[in-house]
């Protein structure tokens, strides 16, 4: 899938930035984060068990404001082990259809930074968790993403996004989850006149996301 940023011009001297974490002082911003609360947006718990299987397919995503992370999320690229969620592996058949997909879960933030405006945020931290997420998709090849949420969650805003309830997935008051097909959300900014999705294609240095490095089936 090809795809051009716009180039535009920011302040280097703002410390406030979006980036794929890697190291122990990441991990723990990040699980600072989610003790501050139980569940993460999704309506599921914020904190994982001790030992993740999946941890060696999973990327960090983070959102920094002047020094303090108040944003992460996980992507979770699929793998032998398919991908962590309550009715894998239930919607295997379906969901592999996609091709290459990628899990966003325990997304958690800071709640007075989620959707403040800052010069680098203009959609606060959430806006650019999504970029950030985008962004990985894109350079990773990704064709389709899934997220779950918890039992009674709205999906109104994935819905405005383009996430489609997955055929087979359990009652609305059970974990339910949808996909993404990343070409759509693209088309999708191309094409819409909402500032937002231009938000998404534009080019920002603020955005730090590295060359592939995750490994995806």
């Amino acid at each position: 899938m090809d795809f051009t940023f716009v180039e535009s011009k920011r302040d280097h001297g703002r410390d406030c930035f979006v980036y794929t974490g890697h190291g122990d002082l990441d991990l723990l911003s990040v699980g600072s984060l989610r003790g501050r609360v139980g569940q993460d947006r999704f309506g599921l718990p914020a904190v994982g068990p001790d030992r993740d299987t999946f941890t060696p397919h999973t990327t960090h995503m983070l959102v920094m404001v002047e020094g303090e992370v108040v944003a992460s999320a996980e992507l979770v690229a699929y793998s032998p082990l398919g991908l962590p969620l309550t009715e894998w592996p239930a919607l295997q058949g379906v969901l592999r259809h996609s091709g290459r997909l990628v899990q966003c879960r325990r997304p958690v933030m800071h709640p007075e930074f989620a959707e403040a405006r800052l010069p680098e945020l203009p959609f606060g931290a959430l806006g650019g968790l999504l970029k950030g997420c985008l962004q990985w998709a894109v350079l990773h090849d990704v064709s389709g993403a899934v997220v779950e949420l918890g039992g009674g969650r709205t999906a109104d805003r994935l819905i405005k996004l383009g996430f489609t309830s997955v055929e087979g997935s359990g009652p609305p008051e059970a974990p339910r989850t949808y996909r993404l097909h990343i070409s759509q959300l693209v088309a999708r900014s191309f094409q819409a006149a909402n500032p937002f999705y231009h938000y998404l294609l534009k080019y920002d240095e603020s955005v730090l996301v590295g060359e592939p490095s995750t490994a995806i089936a």
